[in-house]
């Protein structure tokens, strides 16, 4: 059973007030009524929107035209104007099934990459040796042996780290058609070829990004029990999964297994896996599954992307048979808020006073209403500006991950904040922000979360999006 599933047994309600010495009471208390904070703290409350907007990691994604060694900054643009914050870039490793990359195929790659980060978007990459465009075709597409895929993912291993800040998570590939580990011309879908890919990839794709495979029974083979919440982030467990005929037929075109039995089995096994890793894909066309009954309606999409915990989804294909008839049935709003994480925060409490050199305790109450949790790491961070010279200084709090948000889940947090002893005394806004964890791109407001919460100038609430932050209308007197 998902997290979701449970979001009202498991809801965590709000710390009603926040004393300075409070400062290890994390998500602990729950009460009916909350009362109001003392005379030394300040209480903020805010409204959620319902409003769609772009947001990292998560929902409908572009395929690119073109490779990743291609890709085109005008086409990048154009999805960022509409919208788009992740792109599928395929590397297209047509040419090399029997030879070493050469570097000028390393250097458009990293030129790739580059296009990316200017443009605002993240990508899911996924490496193929082939791209089949028919529904036979695949059965004669080639990949290359394993030595070849080995030493190139090592060739492979700096370009990813040096660009990890870009990449939003990692499809497995290489093996077989589209890279989706079935039709391999090389034997590469043995038990112990696939598990020498998994190595690979798991060492040259950077420790702080998820690899996705494609098929339950590889991934249960591997890990029979995917871990909870702590255990995951504790062992940086950081493997997901890929449906790419998601709703397509009873057993999503070959994904799951033709026995009712071992298929329910198996898609109990993805439910409690997208609750450590994430889950995302494309829906297809069912016409290579004899007697295919595809799951087009409304309460499918919404039933199946909460129980799997929808992380994104191409909106590109297959769009007659699925996005039309969301769009028909009046979910398609809700599909688009909903994938992924959505967050927003429900109340914020700290003291009215703190002194330079100290701790400063934050206590906010934030709301997952989305179908997924965040599943890379990024910083909670405070930023202090003064009202009247729009100074700014941001600070890193300490005692929150935000990955730990659950999807269906009310989570308080105690936010601390070290207060630099050359701060300029004054009377502060405080700005919440969720940033990038990359350096790169920490200060690109593109990449950073925005809260679904709405503006309330009587309060002084509001988004900022060249800052990426929102105004929590509260103040704090530095001394």
């Amino acid at each position: 059973m998902t997290v979701f599933a449970f979001s009202r047994i498991r809801r965590i309600m709000a710390l009603s007030t926040l004393l300075p010495m409070a400062l290890t009471a994390c998500g602990s208390g729950t009460q009916a009524s909350p009362a109001p904070p003392p005379d030394s703290a300040v209480r903020a409350v805010f409204t959620a929107t319902d409003s769609d907007f772009p947001n990292p990691e998560r929902g409908f994604y572009h395929a690119s035209a073109t490779g990743l060694e291609a890709l085109d900054a005008a086409e990048m643009a154009r999805a960022y104007a509409h919208g788009y914050r992740l792109i599928y870039a395929r590397i297209n490793l047509d040419d090399y099934r029997d030879s070493v990359l050469p570097p000028a195929f390393l250097n458009r790659l990293e030129a790739g990459f580059a296009v990316a980060r200017a443009a605002g978007v993240k990508l899911i990459v996924r490496a193929t040796y082939n791209y089949p465009q028919g529904e036979t075709e695949y059965h004669d597409a080639k990949d290359a042996p394993l030595a070849r895929v080995k030493s190139q993912l090592a060739q492979l291993k700096p370009l990813f780290h040096r660009n990890a800040d870009v990449i939003a998570f990692m499809q497995a590939g290489f093996i077989g058609a589209w890279g989706e580990w079935h039709t391999s011309s090389n034997n590469l879908t043995t038990p112990e070829n696939r598990t020498a890919i998994r190595d690979a990839l798991l060492d040259a794709v950077p420790p702080t990004r998820f690899i996705q495979f494609r098929y339950p029974p590889y991934i249960h083979d591997w890990y029979p029990n995917p871990p909870g919440i702590s255990a995951a982030l504790k062992d940086n467990f950081r493997i997901g999964f890929h449906n790419d005929c998601f709703l397509a037929s009873q057993t999503d075109v070959g994904t799951y297994s033709e026995d009712p039995a071992t298929r329910a089995d198996e898609q109990r096994f993805t439910d409690a896996l997208g609750d450590a890793g994430p889950f995302g894909g494309e829906t297809c066309n069912p016409a290579d599954d004899p007697g295919a009954i595809p799951r087009t309606a409304c309460t499918d999409i919404l039933a199946e992307g909460a129980r799997y915990n929808l992380t994104y989804l191409n909106d590109g294909y297959y769009r007659r048979l699925f996005h039309d008839n969301w769009t028909k049935g009046g979910c398609m709003a809700e599909v688009r808020s909903h994938m992924g994480y959505r967050l927003a925060l429900v109340s914020a409490t700290h003291q009215k006073n703190a002194a330079r050199g100290d701790t400063l305790a934050i206590s906010v109450l934030v709301r997952n209403s989305g179908w997924a949790r965040l599943y890379n790491a990024r910083p909670v961070e405070i930023i202090l500006r003064d009202p009247v010279s729009g100074n700014l200084r941001h600070l890193e709090a300490q005692g929150a991950d935000p990955r730990r948000w659950l999807p269906g889940t009310d989570t308080t947090e105690i936010l601390k904040i070290s207060l630099p002893a050359d701060l300029p005394a004054g009377n502060y806004e405080v700005w919440l922000a969720l940033p990038d964890a990359d350096n790169r791109i920490r200060n690109d407001p593109r990449f950073a979360i925005r809260l679904a919460n709405a503006d309330d100038a009587a309060k002084g609430q509001t988004w900022d999006a060249n800052l990426g932050a929102f105004a929590l209308g509260t103040r704090v007197d530095i001394r």
